[in-house]
């Protein structure tokens, strides 16, 4: 494959993600569904999910079940809480994106993840659950907005409903503009309750 062939191609990018509850996902939904009437411009909707790490290769169904299980195993019966907004740089291809949304309050050690460490690529640290992707020309833009349109209390903003899954994260390019598809795979859900 020559360069020119190469330049149009768009690489696909593999994240172990935590996916919270319906419920909390449709409250970021709502949320961004305002910004957007209200005339918010220049940023990327993002599929209301906290990128992990990224992946050379997907998790299987067993790595999977073994990061929820051993992930709620160190929080114990206590929900995640979202935090204030934050932001961290986000693989996007060429273009040098920033994630923003609700700060997580988890730390996730080698140990959590276990042998499918050999998968990963690179953490992604601090833990945002993602609501927006912005070119990073445009951060100051979004932060002005952001005040302007408060996001929903981090009060409202915590779960213990959660589950591990694989998202593959593709930008694609028509003419000048750009954009980004995902898939998020099948779920694997915390336990309800750990058991003393």
């Amino acid at each position: 494959m020559n360069n020119d062939e190469n330049a149009g191609k768009r690489f696909c990018f593999k994240f172990l993600v935590l996916v919270p509850h319906q419920d909390v996902r449709s409250l970021l939904r709502k949320h961004g569904e305002l910004l957007i009437k209200e005339g918010i411009t220049g940023v990327y909707q993002f599929p209301w999910a906290a990128p992990i790490a990224e992946l050379s290769e997907e998790l299987t169904a067993d790595e999977l079940k073994f990061f929820a299980h051993s992930l709620r195993a160190s929080i114990g019966n206590e929900k995640i809480y979202a935090s204030e907004t934050d932001t961290v740089s986000f693989p996007a291809d060429t273009e040098r994106m920033i994630l923003f949304g609700h700060h997580l309050n988890l730390n996730i050690s080698t140990d959590i993840i276990g042998d499918s460490i050999k998968k990963v690529k690179k953490n992604i640290f601090p833990i945002i659950l993602g609501s927006w992707l912005i070119p990073e020309a445009n951060e100051q833009h979004f932060r002005t907005m952001n005040q302007k349109f408060d996001m929903p209390s981090h009060e409202k903003l915590s779960f213990r409903a959660a589950a591990a899954a694989n998202m593959h994260w593709k930008p694609f390019q028509i003419g000048d503009k750009i954009g980004f598809k995902w898939k998020i795979g099948k779920l694997s859900w915390f336990p309800k309750k750990m058991l003393k």
